[in-house]
This record gives C-alpha cells, structure tokens and sequence, in this order.
C-alpha cells in the first residue's frame, strides 16, 4: 500500500513538472516582419541572376568565375544584413 501511494505521488509530480513549460510556452509569432523576408527576397533573387550569368556557356571559367561567384556571395551577406528587421 505504502508504494502505491509513493509510486502515485511520483507519477503526480513528474506529470506537473512535464505539463507547466507547455502552460508557460507563448504562442509563435513569425521571426521576420514582412519587410525583412521581401528584402530577403531581393537579395536572393539578385545573388541567383549574378550565379546563373556566372555558368553562362561563356562566361569566364576557373579563378574569374571563383572570384566572381565569392564576390556575389560576399554582396548577398551584406544586403541581407541591411535587410530591415
């Protein structure tokens, strides 16, 4: 008798543990404002065109084409960093 009542407060204690971080949880709400993800967008599209004119048939290949690919990678981080929050 004594280990049911213990083993039934266990199971009542770790059910309250386990239910009060999903009671406290908030609601999502989205990380973006819209502004954000079109700008985004933008700079996605952009680094895209500078990508697919970089493997046009003749387009310069090897370390100019490296170089130019780094380049539209380094331009896409910082227009995503101006990016509005």
């Amino acid at each position: 008798m004594r280990s049911a009542v213990a083993s039934a407060a266990l199971v009542v204690a770790f059910a309250t543990l386990l239910a009060v971080p999903v009671l406290e949880a908030k609601p999502n709400r989205p990380k973006h404002s819209p502004a954000h993800d079109a700008a985004v967008q933008r700079c996605t599209d952009v680094y895209e065109a500078t990508v697919a004119a970089a493997h046009t048939p003749n387009s310069p290949t090897g370390k100019r084409r490296m170089q130019t690919m780094h380049a539209a990678a380094e331009a896409k981080k910082a227009c995503v960093a101006k990016a509005p929050r």
